[in-house]
């Protein structure tokens, strides 16, 4: 019989309460309320404090200590130019190839690349590619970064639900992903082919934020106009960032290269190699 995820969350009001929860972790509180809270939460999901480039007591509020900045020696990137580094901290949850514009949810569930980018032009691209899907935990870095050289031709924000992303609600919530608030980033990648990076909203994910631009989710706001002109990135680049935390899809077209993560459950790290670009990551 298939899972359902629990009452409360089914007759939720989502979307509100996870604007509320986002309001809260904002607040900025005095140091003696909220340093305990920030050393209790650390060790109960094991936040490693000392890739941290501020000591504990520099943080204002729940989400500056959430979505804090690490050393950049704490994420180092592949030697070869060539390899496709992880965008964040997260668990591999589903990887494998585009067969048909479908993407595997997890046993027994499929969704379309068409769906999740809101565009068939847009997916078709990606036909015969490979994707990965990267579930940020609460005791992960929520910054998300470029996994190579290149640029955000188009980042269509999408309004949506805010369910779950943990395993459980994956299982029984067909289309999870096509259902929730996302930014559906498009582009190319700098040696060749088309990549989606898709960071996707979640239950008390306050927003998602993007470097690039002024857009937001949760409530969405999004001016197209807002990407005229963006530059490149280069890999290991910011990208974004949740606060509060959520999951990362990205797809990768045959010819831009191949997503090979390791097995689904293994944690990887923003930097561990992920891939190969196609022609070698030369010009």
């Amino acid at each position: 019989m298939e899972q359902r995820p629990p009452w409360f969350v089914r007759f939720l009001p989502r979307c509100f309460v996870s604007r509320l929860t986002g309001r809260f972790a904002r607040l900025e509180l005095p140091g003696f309320l909220l340093r305990p809270f920030l050393r209790w939460y650390a060790k109960r999901y094991g936040v490693d404090l000392a890739d941290a480039v501020r000591p504990l007591e520099d943080y204002a509020s729940f989400v500056d200590f959430f979505t804090r900045e690490l050393e950049p020696a704490a994420r180092p990137l592949p030697e070869d130019p060539a390899a496709i580094s992880s965008p964040c901290d997260g668990t591999v949850a589903m990887t494998g190839r585009i067969d048909a514009g479908t993407l595997l949810q997890v046993k027994g569930h499929t969704y379309t690349l068409a769906a999740l980018l809101a565009d068939d032009a847009d997916a078709a691209r990606f036909k015969g590619g490979t994707y990965a899907v990267l579930y940020l935990a609460p005791g992960d870095y929520h910054r998300f970064h470029w996994p190579f050289d290149g640029h955000v031709l188009e980042a269509r924000g999408i309004e949506g639900d805010l369910w779950p992303v943990n395993e459980s609600a994956v299982r029984s919530v067909p289309g999870l992903f096509t259902k929730n608030a996302r930014i559906a980033c498009t582009g190319r990648v700098r040696t060749g082919g088309a990549f989606a990076y898709v960071p996707v909203g979640a239950l008390n994910v306050g927003s998602i934020r993007l470097v690039f631009s002024n857009a937001r989710t949760n409530p969405l706001r999004m001016d197209d106009q807002e990407l005229a002109g963006t530059p490149w990135g280069r890999r290991g680049a910011e990208f974004g960032r949740f606060e509060l935390g959520s999951t990362v899809i990205l797809a990768l077209s045959a010819d831009a290269g191949t997503l090979e993560p390791p097995p689904i459950g293994t944690h990887v790290r923003m930097g561990e190699g992920i891939g190969m670009l196609a022609d070698g990551g030369s010009s």
